[in-house]
C-alpha cells in the first residue's frame, strides 16, 4: 500500500470514530423529561380586595380572569347573603390548580381551616367549564359568611340548592340578558320539583337542570317576600349554620301560610311567576360605573408585584398573547353589554369597545381618540347620573 492509500484508510478509521462519539454524546444529553420534571413556578397571589378573594395562581395570566370573576360574584351576592362592607377578617383563599398536577375525583373542594380560614381548591384549565369555576367561588363564599356568622363548627352547611342559586343569580347579574334565557328553560320544564324535596337537596344526587332552575326562583321569591329584613337574613343564617330549612321556613315567615299544603302551593305558584316575570334587565347607575370601572382597569404581574397597567400601555402589550386574548373578550363583552347597561352609560360602553378594537389592530390615532371618548362619556354619564338624582331629590312629593 502506498503512503497517500495509507493516510486514506486512517482518515476513514478516524471520520467513522468521530462519528461514533457523536451519537454516544447525543445518548448522554439530558432528556426533554429532565426539564419537564423541574420544580414548577412558584404560586403568585393576588386580591381582589382586603378581605374578599385570595387568588392564588401558578401562571401569572390566569389570574385577570379569575379576579374579575371573584369580584362579579362578591358584587352580585353582597346584599342577598349580607356580605361585610369592609370585606372579612381573612379573604376566601382560592388556589386554581393546574389540570396535571390535580387529583381529586370532584372539579373542585371548599374546606374550612383554623381558624375559621376557607380554601378553594380548583382544577384550573382553558377547557374547564367556567360555571363550575364560579360554583367553586359561590360555595367558598357562602361557607365563609356562615363562619362569620356561626364560627367554626360541625353544623356549618352549604345547601346545593342555594348554591345552584347564587351561582345564577350571580350569572344574570353580570349579564342580565340571561335571565330572559333562564325564564325560557323554565317555560319548558314539565314538573315543579316539591319546596321540602328541593330544600333537602344532597349532593351526590342527580343535579338536575330543571332543579337548578327552581332553586334560582325560589331564592328570588323569598326575598320579594322579605318585607322585613330578618325574614330572608334570618332564615338564611340559620340554615347555614345547620337548622332544618323547611321546617324553619314558616317560623320566618310567619303570615304567608297556615299548614303544610298552604306552603307547597305558595311555592308551585312562586314558579310560576317569577319564571313568568317581565322584566326589563337593565342594570342600575351604580352597577354600570361598576362594570365600566372593571373592564376598563388591568392588572399584571411585574417582577413578583401586581401592577395596574395604564389604559396608555395597551396597544404595545397586546403583541403578548394574555393581553391579545383579553382585549378580544373584553371587546365581545362591552357588545353584549350595550342592550342592558344604563342609557347614561351607553355611550362609555360603545367608546371602551372602540379603545379595545383600536389596540388590539394597533391603530395608534384611533386608539387616541377613543380613549378621549371614553373619558368625556363616563363623565357625561355621571353628570346626568348626578342631575336626574339632584332633580328627583327636590321634586315634590304627592
Amino acid at each position: 500500500m502506498s503512503i497517500r492509500g495509507w493516510w486514506r484508510v486512517m482518515l476513514a478509521w478516524l471520520a467513522v470514530a468521530v462519528a461514533t462519539s457523536i451519537s454516544k454524546a447525543e445518548e448522554m444529553k439530558p432528556s426533554s423529561t429532565v426539564t419537564a420534571n423541574a420544580e414548577p413556578a412558584p404560586p403568585r397571589i393576588f386580591y381582589t380586595r382586603q378581605g374578599e378573594f385570595e387568588i392564588i395562581v401558578q401562571d401569572v395570566d390566569v389570574a385577570q380572569p379569575a379576579l374579575e370573576l371573584g369580584r362579579a360574584v362578591w358584587s352580585a351576592l353582597s346584599a342577598p347573603l349580607g356580605l361585610p362592607a369592609d370585606g372579612f377578617s381573612s379573604p376566601v383563599s382560592v388556589r386554581l390548580v393546574p389540570a396535571a398536577q390535580w387529583s381529586e375525583p370532584a372539579p373542585f373542594t371548599v374546606v374550612v381551616e383554623s381558624p375559621g380560614r376557607v380554601t378553594v381548591r380548583v382544577r384550573w384549565s382553558k377547557e374547564m367549564d367556567t360555571v363550575v369555576v364560579r360554583r367553586a367561588f359561590v360555595q367558598g363564599l357562602i361557607l365563609r359568611q356562615a363562619v362569620a356568622w356561626h364560627g367554626v363548627g360541625p353544623h356549618l352547611t352549604v345547601p346545593l340548592w342555594l348554591e345552584h342559586a347564587c351561582t345564577a343569580w350571580s350569572l344574570a347579574r353580570e349579564r342580565p340578558a340571561l335571565l330572559d334565557a333562564f325564564q325560557q328553560e323554565s317555560a319548558a320544564l314539565t314538573s315543579v320539583p316539591p319546596l321540602r324535596a328541593l330544600l333537602s337537596w344532597q349532593r351526590g344526587e342527580v343535579e338536575s337542570r330543571g332543579w337548578e332552575l327552581s332553586s334560582l326562583w325560589l331564592f328570588s321569591q323569598l326575598q320579594a317576600e322579605a318585607t322585613e329584613p330578618a325574614r330572608w337574613g334570618g332564615w338564611v343564617r340559620g340554615v347555614v349554620g345547620g337548622a332544618a330549612p323547611f321546617e324553619t321556613l314558616p317560623h320566618f315567615y310567619r303570615g304567608l301560610w297556615t299548614d303544610a299544603a298552604g306552603v307547597e302551593l305558595w311555592w308551585q305558584v312562586s314558579f310560576r311567576h317569577q319564571s313568568r316575570l317581565r322584566t326589563i334587565p337593565v342594570m342600575t347607575t351604580e352597577a354600570s360605573r361598576s362594570w365600566l370601572a372593571d373592564r376598563s382597569r388591568w392588572l399584571a404581574g411585574r417582577q413578583g408585584r401586581e401592577v395596574v397597567l395604564t389604559l396608555e400601555e395597551l396597544p404595545e402589550l397586546s403583541k403578548e398573547p394574555w393581553v391579545r386574548a383579553e382585549l378580544i373578550e373584553r371587546v365581545k363583552q362591552t357588545q353584549s353589554v350595550l342592550g342592558v347597561i344604563h342609557p347614561f352609560y351607553v355611550n362609555a360602553a360603545l367608546s371602551l369597545g372602540r379603545l379595545y378594537e383600536a389596540a388590539l389592530k394597533g391603530k395608534q390615532e384611533q386608539f387616541k381618540t377613543a380613549r378621549s371618548d371614553f373619558e368625556r362619556d363616563a363623565i357625561d354619564g355621571r353628570e346626568l347620573e348626578d342631575t336626574v338624582n339632584a332633580i328627583l331629590d327636590t321634586a315634590p312629593r304627592k
